[in-house]
């Protein structure tokens, strides 16, 4: 006889389930929420159903007043029914609420009818314990608290706050999401889910010699002069937030290399002494060698200097034009039109990626029946392979809805940074593809350096590099490329150098002193 399931064994089963495939690897495909109306109005249903479920005795107690006021029940039981009343009122704001979010491992009454999650500022799963506090001190105790002695007043000014706080908060945070230091994120699609063999389910796992080498566990280094912050469009960590890293990896030197944009640095030198890190104050540049896209790192920089300033707002100008010129070519390419106001305002640098459309595309249940998408789907049994493909075909150089533009040229970014008093380093970015040849005719424009230690090299290109450093002798820089949980295969201090490289890369790091 087969075993019969309450409907609370199901509904755990379902939370449990959804919290093991957002742990293995659903986080990184969580999207926080963002200044737009769709946001706005998910996050303002979920709260009209919190404040309504949490009500739900105070609604009981009126029904129960009209009743006392028609003489159906007694005047005498009316103080008995307040308190009654006001016991549940706490059962349910203040404990119900905070138990039944820990349940669903992060979604509260409304969040599960809208497909929110709470988390932490990673995106990872927030304690339960947190989650408790989180919604006490956010709903349960302000209603009864403000509401008893404030009365409703004192409860809409409470609301007004915590929405003024949610306008203006870049992910949409209240008072007691910045006090928690945790946000609300739209729970991932299935297929956009990229598994972490590590905390998949035991049956899911795959042995132990079959999983990749890209995600075993590496030694940290002790320097890392490539991390980018949310000074760039893909980073995600604050600065103090980096360092924080940095502290408990163990690590002594590193730099924040943003792309384009080094206004980290103001705040990343005043946090170094704190924490007990050097610091080296850090850019990256988009520049280009003729028809070859290179980057140029600028170390020990002034970053007050003007040109800084112009880089940046040159950059966002570019990237915006690209963007727009390519949504064109896609809809004049697909005959589709795109929400060009949704994708912009989702993204905190103005800019639409080739992946944003291709997410947009993929998971329009519409979209993907159309040929041009369809027949990916038909060739690729894994979707994520169909997507790499689609985005290649479409918007890669060869494809039709490819934009090329201009960028700075090397020797002019190299002179600027050292007219701010730098070292000019070649970034790995994309050396894979960049010839030995061209690596060195762009040494005469006055390189400093090359960065030959990264997770982006290959190893082949690491050695050419390294007697390319020899011949020039330049100095030699190591960088992980961190960005956070927007990239998670690259790992802070994972920069793939050696440790009897280290000793020229400490060579670089005394450069100034």
């Amino acid at each position: 006889m087969s075993k019969k399931y309450s409907f609370k064994d199901l509904t755990h089963a379902y939370f449990l389930e959804k919290s093991k495939l957002y742990r293995a690897g659903g986080y990184r495909a969580a999207q926080p929420l963002t200044r737009n109306v769709s946001d706005y109005t998910s996050h303002f249903f979920a709260f009209l159903i919190d404040i309504n479920v949490c009500l739900l005795p105070v609604y009981i107690w009126v029904i129960e007043f009209l009743l006392i006021i028609c003489g159906l029940i007694p005047p005498n039981f009316f103080d008995l029914l307040f308190y009654i009343m006001f016991a549940l009122l706490f059962v349910v704001s203040v404990i119900g609420l905070g138990f039944f979010t820990v349940y669903t491992k992060g979604q509260s009454f409304g969040h599960v009818f809208t497909d929110l999650k709470i988390v932490r500022m990673d995106k990872r799963e927030v304690p339960p314990l947190t989650l408790i506090l989180h919604q006490a001190l956010g709903v349960g105790i302000p209603i009864m608290v403000i509401g008893y002695f404030f009365k409703t007043p004192g409860l809409i000014l409470w609301w007004l706050a915590n929405g003024l706080c949610v306008l203006i908060t870049p992910y949409q945070q209240s008072i007691v999401d910045l006090i928690f230091h945790t946000m609300t994120v739209r729970e991932p699609l299935e297929e956009d889910i990229q598994f972490d063999p590590e905390i998949l389910p035991i049956s899911s796992k795959p042995k132990p010699e079959t999983i990749p080498q890209s995600v075993k566990t590496t030694e940290v280094c002790p320097i890392d002069l490539h991390i980018l912050s949310r000074y760039s469009e893909d980073g995600y960590y604050d600065v103090e937030d980096l360092f924080k890293q940095a502290k408990e990896a163990g690590m002594e030197i590193i730099s924040i290399t943003d792309k384009n944009c080094a206004r980290a640095n103001a705040a990343a030198v005043r946090f170094a002494p704190l924490y007990d890190i050097q610091y080296i104050p850090g850019v990256e540049i988009d520049t280009q060698y003729g028809d070859i896209r290179v980057r140029v790192l600028g170390y020990y920089i002034d970053w007050n200097k003007d040109i800084f300033e112009s880089i940046e707002a040159e950059s966002l100008r570019r990237e915006k034009a690209i963007s727009l010129e390519r949504v064109r070519l896609f809809e004049d390419y697909c005959g589709i039109e795109i929400d060009t106001e949704s994708l912009l305002s989702k993204s905190r640098f103005q800019t639409i990626t080739p992946y944003d459309i291709t997410t947009m595309v993929f998971n329009n249940r519409r979209v993907r029946e159309l040929s041009f998408v369809k027949k990916y789907l038909k060739e690729y049994s894994d979707e994520k392979i169909a997507r790499e493909h689609f985005m290649k075909d479409v918007f890669g150089q060869q494809g039709p809805c490819y934009v090329p533009y201009e960028y700075p040229s090397v020797k002019d970014m190299i002179d600027a940074i050292h007219d701010a008093d730098g070292i000019a380093v070649l970034s790995s970015w994309n050396l894979d593809h960049v010839s030995d040849q061209e690596i060195e005719e762009m040494m005469q424009f006055g390189f400093d350096g090359i960065e030959c230690f990264s997770p982006k090299l290959h190893e082949e290109t690491t050695t050419s590099l390294l007697k390319i450093v020899k011949a020039h002798r330049l100095f030699v820089t190591c960088g992980s490329i961190y960005r956070g949980p927007n990239k998670p295969k690259f790992k802070l201090g994972d920069t793939r150098c050696p440790e009897k490289a280290l000793s020229l890369v400490r060579i670089m790091t005394k450069a100034a002193q």
